[in-house]
């Protein structure tokens, strides 16, 4: 069985096929479209493991390239690249938090789904949510899914999990970047500093809806982004596309590529330069919402209100936001920004 405590080169057990989704977006003919399950119950797949023998619809791992060992080792220098595997190619759909629970359709952060928590609490009213429950090290759950916490000096930085439908390592969807297997303690690096505590799956827990816009509403956002758009000035778009890239490759930056946490992203010259250009510069925000760009909706909702608090994100009443419910910000950072894009559809900007 697998000790999710143990390091890396002790394997207890014959490595188990790759879980479903380890497939998404794989190189190399025949690779399989990303996944649409959403989330997916791990004891589900546990069971049809014991029935079956194997995995559903499962699929090989691959090694790492010879850039992507470059790339790693510099990050995390702790990490065998040789014995690490990719499970999972590069995508800012999901990250390791959402993927610890099995959810490859959206982007998680507990401190932003429950801002009235510490980032600790945050964490653990999220797992407790979806059948996880605290564990001590040391401790032995065999024949579960583990999740590992991790934190640096400042606070909670990654996920990473382990269990029957993970093969005998841990494994970790590295913020935008690929999905790896590795060792227990192989990423401790400055990057996401050490594991600082264990959640175990002991329960179903709660499925979580995926959040998608309907056609109707697309057909309108399009509709009002043509209109708003092409009513600005020809100099402000370009301003606001020359910093927008400056911001992006700002973002491209290993310690940003590797963050969950969205507000890591809001730094940098490019990020200054397009504030700078002001609420007029609006639409052009509300464009890349609307292209996939979710983490834009932190900037939507500085030039959209006057006063904020936690969690405070939509256009309401003008510029001024009252409180927030519960279910409007424990969701993903994907449903906060439809949420958005529904509220500046309704607005007069």
């Amino acid at each position: 069985m697998i000790d999710p405590m143990r390091g890396s080169g002790v394997p207890l057990a014959p490595a188990l096929t790759a879980r479903p989704e380890v497939a998404a977006g794989l190189s190399g003919p025949g690779a399989p479209p990303e996944p649409s399950d959403g989330f997916t119950r791990s004891a589900s797949l546990a069971a049809a493991t014991r029935v079956s023998g194997q995995l559903p619809g499962a699929a090989a791992t691959r090694p790492l390239t010879e850039e992507e060992k470059q790339d790693f080792s510099s990050w995390f220098p702790k990490l065998d690249v040789n014995a690490a595997r990719v499970s999972g190619e590069a995508t800012p759909r999901y990250n390791c938090i959402s993927w610890t629970t099995g959810n490859t359709r959206s982007w998680d952060w507990p401190p932003s789904m429950y801002p009235d928590s510490e980032p600790r609490a945050a964490f653990d009213q999220y797992y407790r949510e979806r059948g996880f429950t605290p564990e001590q090290p040391g401790q032995r759950a065999d024949g579960l899914e583990h999740v590992a916490y991790w934190e640096d000096p400042n606070g909670p930085t990654h996920g990473s999990v382990a269990g029957p439908v993970h093969g005998e390592r841990w494994e970790s969807k590295c913020g935008q970047a690929a999905k790896i297997q590795h060792g227990k303690d192989e990423l401790e690096s400055d990057v996401y500093g050490k594991i600082a505590g264990y959640w175990v799956k002991t329960g179903e827990g709660k499925d979580v809806p995926v959040d998608a816009l309907s056609p109707d509403l697309e057909k309108r956002l399009d509709g009002k982004l043509a209109t708003r758009v092409a009513a600005l000035d020809p100099q402000l778009v370009e301003s606001f596309e020359k910093a927008y890239a400056s911001w992006q490759k700002e973002r491209s930056s290993p310690r940003l590529q590797l963050a969950s946490d969205p507000h890591k992203l809001l730094t940098g010259s490019g990020y200054e330069q397009l504030k700078q250009l002001g609420a007029e510069a609006l639409p052009l925000w509300v464009q890349k919402m609307r292209q996939g760009d979710f983490f834009c909706q932190y900037a939507v909702g500085e030039l959209t209100r006057q006063e904020r608090g936690p969690g405070e994100f939509q256009i309401k009443d003008g510029l001024r936001q009252p409180p927030l419910q519960p279910t409007e910000v424990r969701c993903s950072e994907q449903a906060k920004a439809h949420q958005l894009l529904g509220q500046w559809l309704q607005s007069d900007w």
